[in-house]
């Protein structure tokens, strides 16, 4: 099943670098507008979904009041 996977979209495991201070804002804010997925924030932003992904879960924290 492995060899039928498009290679071309094949990316390394290896997870992406953090986002700056105006790139999590921005997710964040696109995020809780209920317009964008992960992906589509990764894509605008020049990161990788992995980055968008840790930057929100990280978002929730705070917001739970969690330090």
């Amino acid at each position: 099943m492995l060899q039928l996977a498009d290679q071309g979209r094949s990316r390394s495991a290896a997870m992406s670098g953090k986002l700056d201070e105006l790139q999590a804002l921005a997710a964040v804010i696109l995020w809780k507008s209920g317009h964008f997925d992960t992906l589509d924030l990764a894509a605008v932003l020049g990161v990788g979904e992995d980055a968008v992904c840790r930057t929100l879960q990280a978002a929730r924290h705070v917001g739970r009041g969690h330090l």
